[in-house]
């Protein structure tokens, strides 16, 4: 006699996912700053979106986009999200593994501003 499978009950659709920046990766682009920002969900999915600030400062440009990340409304936090220079901005294969711990932190700050305006605004 075959044996059955157990029925599992299906995962609840969910209108909208909540999403986690994970890193952030800095370009240059001629005399601007290309910010992209790579987000993960709970059900292990991944989310690429860029921003170009309108500066070449680095500082400012994360904070920039951190404001437009949080901003969306569907992306809940950026806890470790670490930064880095994207890979043609290296000069050296060790250069790829450094995080840029001083704009973590702005972008952190600015993230944590930003989604408590965007919560303070939607009670």
């Amino acid at each position: 006699m075959a044996r059955r499978r157990p029925v599992r009950a299906p995962e609840p659709l969910r209108a909208t996912s909540m999403w986690r920046v994970d890193q952030v990766f800095l370009t240059r682009r001629g005399v601007r700053v290309e910010v992209t920002c790579s987000m993960v969900n709970d059900q292990g999915g991944l989310r690429n979106l860029s921003v170009t600030a309108p500066t070449d400062d680095p500082v400012q440009a994360v904070r920039h986009a951190a404001r437009f990340i949080a901003g969306r409304g569907n992306v809940s936090s950026a806890r470790q999200a670490r930064v880095r220079w994207a890979r043609e901005q290296t000069t050296t294969l060790q250069d790829e593994l450094i995080r840029d711990r001083q704009l973590e932190d702005e972008f952190l700050d600015e993230f944590e501003e930003t989604l408590s305006a965007v919560r303070d605004q939607q009670r």
